[in-house]
């Protein structure tokens, strides 16, 4: 009893303390910096209390999730399984240094046993897994402004992807008033100088000054940094969009069916619009460990099943949720998967994973692919081509459209 009481002690001391210097560093961030060259068994704990809005509630909150946390991780041997426990116990010494830095990535990978066998990208995030803290390059920090933003579509996007973001703003992702929902826009990306990278910062300078909806940071645009791109654009919305109701973060192939979205989200009652973070869910999955596949995780890397996550190609959370999101996601070591990430923080929370039939992020059946009266019907759905998202935006607007 009176180790759990030090750990909560500790829990609340180290959060104001992140808090605190996530302000401030908040504070200090020019608006454009010059360019320098995670789940287990289900917790014994009972379940937190749903988030309040005052500060001393959320902190509490904070703490009796962060004990949630340790008991859902397994603990194992592990390169991420004893990061994580290692987090655990530095908050049981006593309040951490919340600033961030790169932590010696050599003696990371030096911990991993066969680390020379781990592909080039696994290697690549080992080493740089601790860099949490990156300039902003090109910033709206304006987008929010003057009205309070009823949804906040936060599009991942790579750098040479114009045609598709183009699309996403003739289409679904128009920015404006909704039945008096404002919907705001933005394209999340990382700087296109990485390993055989053209050079597009000048074309991307261009396409921000004329559509004032690109948010650029100073590293390289890879899969396993869309963990990092989440997380930066996290400390985003806390910093100029705190009042957004709900955000949406997807990919910029998806197609969403945006009047029917926003009469999903105005139709909730107010506790799940407070609560929400809804998807398709992904349950009781695990790590692949093929090496071939895009989503593989070495069992030396990570051992146990993930938590519930929802399918990183669209999803929608509770804007009031975000700084919930930015406290514990500081506490849980980055993952290479971002949507399992996210599952895990969201885990941390006590905020549950609720499914939704009408996301559908590994696409539909191939006969329904081109047919907008199957569209219609749905809230997202995955893996459409700027032509094909063009082409159903317009169909569905048709008011000749018979289905």
């Amino acid at each position: 009893m009176k180790g759990t009481k030090l750990l909560t002690v500790a829990l609340a001391l180290m959060t104001l303390m992140a808090l605190k210097a996530y302000i401030d560093w908040s504070a200090e961030q020019p608006e454009h910096p010059p360019p320098p060259e995670l789940a287990g068994p289900t917790s014994p704990l009972p379940p937190t209390e749903p988030l309040g809005d005052d500060p001393a509630d959320l902190l509490l909150h904070i703490n009796v999730s962060l004990q949630r946390l340790r008991h859902s991780v397994p603990e194992a041997d592990a390169y991420w399984n004893r990061q994580q426990h290692g987090l655990f116990r530095a908050l049981e010494e006593g309040p951490a240094n919340a600033t961030w830095g790169c932590g010696d990535g050599q003696a990371a990978a030096a911990e991993i046993k066969d680390f020379a066998s781990y592909p080039e990208q696994h290697q690549r995030f080992v080493l740089h897994a601790a860099c949490r803290s990156f300039p902003l390059l090109v910033n709206q920090p304006h987008k929010c402004a003057g009205n309070r933003t009823f949804l906040l579509l936060a599009i991942k996007s790579v750098p040479g992807n114009f045609a598709a973001r183009q699309a996403v703003r003739e289409t679904w992702g128009r920015e404006g008033e909704h039945g008096g929902r404002p919907v705001r826009t933005l394209f999340l990306l990382g700087a296109a100088h990485g390993q055989h990278q053209p050079d597009l910062q000048h074309l991307i300078a261009y396409e921000s000054q004329a559509f004032g909806d690109v948010l650029v940071w100073d590293f390289e645009d890879t899969f396993f940094n869309l963990t990092l791109k989440d997380f930066l654009f996290l400390r985003w919305v806390l910093a100029h969009c705190p009042d957004a109701r709900f955000v949406l973060k997807g990919d910029d192939d998806v197609f969403i069916n945006t009047p029917r979205l926003l009469a999903y989200l105005g139709a909730l009652d107010d506790h799940r619009a407070r609560m929400l973070y809804t998807g398709q869910i992904m349950a009781n999955a695990s790590p692949f460990r093929v090496a071939k596949s895009k989503y593989y995780i070495p069992e030396s890397f990570y051992v146990g099943p993930y938590p519930p996550y929802a399918g990183g190609g669209g999803y929608i959370f509770s804007g009031r949720l975000t700084q919930a999101l930015v406290l514990m996601a500081q506490h849980v070591a980055f993952y290479p998967i971002d949507d399992v990430y996210t599952g895990l923080c969201f885990q941390g929370l006590g905020v549950q994973a609720e499914a939704h039939p009408e996301f559908q992020t590994f696409d539909i059946a191939e006969k329904d692919r081109d047919d907008p009266c199957v569209h219609r019907q749905l809230l997202l759905v995955h893996r459409r081509s700027p032509q094909q998202t063009m082409r159903l935006w317009r169909l569905l607007g048709d008011p000749q459209l018979k289905c």
